[in-house]
């Protein structure tokens, strides 16, 4: 074990952090500083010897910012926030449904998305207005209003 700090500071650490994760790392760094082998480590906490290893491995290659979780976000969308909005701009005048949207995403693009990621991005992401089309009666005149209002 390479020691990054003394016992003491590392304990104040522990009892410190507020991460569960990296307190548990810590635990097991602190531990291992006491004498305890990795084995008997795994056991305690409960975890697999491979993790209590990595865990060591990190210690002793990073110290403290070493055993933070390194999260990268996934993958890349295959059509970018920026192109949805493109997407969104073009199919507004349109009035089409998410159907209409999906099958034009689809071909334009070259992509193979669902229904529910169309809805995803489109209502969720990008909070477009959800415009219900209903079919309007044809037989209705242009000043129906007027006709309906009572004379005074």
């Amino acid at each position: 074990m390479v020691g990054h700090v003394p016992e003491g500071e590392l304990e104040e650490l522990y009892l410190g952090e507020k991460d569960v994760r990296v307190r548990e790392r810590l635990h097991a760094v602190l531990l291992l500083y006491r004498g305890y082998e990795a084995k008997e480590v795994a056991v305690i906490l409960r975890r697999g010897y491979a993790t209590v290893r990595r865990w060591k491995d990190a210690w002793n290659r990073g110290g403290y910012e070493a055993l933070k979780p390194d999260f990268k976000g996934g993958y890349e969308p295959r059509v970018s926030s920026s192109k949805w909005d493109e997407i969104l701009e073009e199919v507004k005048e349109r009035g089409m449904t998410l159907k209409d949207v999906q099958v034009y995403v689809n071909t334009k693009y070259g992509v193979d998305y669902a229904y529910t990621t169309v809805w995803y991005w489109v209502r969720k992401k990008k909070k477009a207005p959800y415009g219900k089309p209903y079919p309007m009666d044809t037989r209705r005149p242009e000043d129906a209003e007027m006709v309906l209002k009572k004379p005074r």
